[in-house]
């Protein structure tokens, strides 16, 4: 990481974080670049900032105009999730989603069917998840398409990215072109190996809070923010990070995605490579093979979707009555945590509560606010 940039520079990428609008944050951005010096150690830091240039003049291109109609690519999120089908044209993602929700898409033999997201809703078990199909990000020649980057823009921001291959079609090029397409607009669709949050401040210098194992300084961090113009700062490192890792919060804005592919039409190509298996080990995310056409796979489909997301369900009971519907939330949710969604009196006033199922020992077990509750666990609390 640099840490010699001009002054200039310095002032130019500050500006440019502190930036609310695409105008303001392009303007900003194209300042810093020019006033960035071109050595092998800014190579990375000038890739990067290009590339997320590029989004944000994409983005801008695209947006809606004040007062004009609703953007075609806006989609109301609804369910306990929200999950999108990412892949190429002609990879099976309509049928797929025919077939595992209640959408009823436009399915043709011929490319880029589908113009514009569409939404669906996928019951797995007692839980509703929404599934939207994306327009393909590639041709069936493997090229980027026109509109390629307004569905990477809408994967960005989902729960679980699905990344849809056709296998008889290069399903490894097809992953690592996505993946590789992910990257250029900040998503990272490996399994996280540590987060940073980084919090700025009015004053009080650079702090640092570690919830794990951090292999660099407090010397370091500083130097690293100083360098884009940031001097007040909390950054907090949960897991095991490097200063890599910092690196990527504080300038390149990158966010990781949970993520899963899942291989269509194995039955038809059913030698797939030893580098799709491998290249899903490296990227930390579970592969499925699913036949959408023959309807193979799904249930094994939906239930590594459902668990990919992180989420447990939790019913609640009051006086002896079990709530019919389960209250999902994500994995590592305390009691204390469940009184607070569902109600901030209910939490305030927390005395104990009544647990059963697998996070406790004896079946309605007393327990505090901060007890860790699994899956399908029944919580009973009580409170004035």
């Amino acid at each position: 990481m640099p840490t010699n940039l001009p002054a200039e520079a310095k002032v130019k990428l500050a500006r440019y974080r502190e930036a609310k609008t695409h105008e303001e944050k392009i303007r900003a951005l194209e300042e810093a670049i020019s006033c960035i010096p071109h050595h092998k150690h800014t190579e990375k830091m000038l890739r990067q900032l290009k590339k997320r240039l590029a989004q944000l003049k994409r983005e801008l291109e695209h947006k809606p105009a004040k007062g004009g109609r609703k953007d075609e690519f806006s989609v109301e999120k609804e369910g306990a999730a929200h999950v999108v089908l990412l892949g190429a044209t002609n990879s099976g993602k309509s049928s797929l989603l025919a077939k595992i929700t209640n959408a009823n898409p436009e399915i043709a033999e011929y490319p880029m069917t589908t113009k514009r997201p569409i939404p669906g809703m996928m019951v797995y078990e007692d839980v509703e998840i929404q599934v939207v199909e994306l327009p393909a990000v590639l041709t069936e020649g493997l090229e980027e398409t026109s509109i390629a980057y307004k569905s990477l823009g809408m994967a960005r921001n989902s729960d679980l990215i699905a990344v849809v291959l056709n296998a008889s079609n290069k399903p490894l090029e097809q992953l690592r072109k996505i993946v590789e397409m992910l990257e250029d607009v900040g998503v990272v669709l490996k399994k996280e190996r540590a987060r940073v949050v980084l919090e700025k401040k009015d004053s009080g210098g650079i702090r640092l809070v570690t919830f794990g194992k951090f292999q660099g300084t407090v010397d370091g961090v500083k130097k690293l923010l100083e360098s884009v113009g940031i001097r007040n700062a909390v950054v907090k490192i949960i897991g095991d990070a490097t200063i890599e890792d910092v690196e990527e919060q504080a300038i390149y804005e990158f966010v990781y995605k949970k993520g899963l592919v899942i291989l269509n039409e194995f039955d038809v190509k059913p030698e797939l490579p030893e580098d799709v298996n491998e290249l899903a080990a490296q990227l930390g995310i579970p592969l499925v093979k699913v036949s959408a056409k023959e309807g193979k796979g799904l249930e094994e489909l939906k239930s590594v979707m459902f668990n990919s997301l992180g989420l447990i369900r939790v019913y609640t009971q009051k006086d002896g009555v079990v709530a019919r519907k389960p209250i999902v939330v994500p994995n590592g949710t305390t009691v204390g945590q469940l009184a607070y969604l569902i109600h901030k009196e209910l939490a305030e006033g927390f005395r104990y509560a009544k647990v059963w199922g697998n996070s406790v020992r004896v079946q309605g077990q007393k327990v505090g606010a901060d007890h860790v509750l699994q899956d399908k666990d029944l919580v009973e609390i009580f409170a004035p």
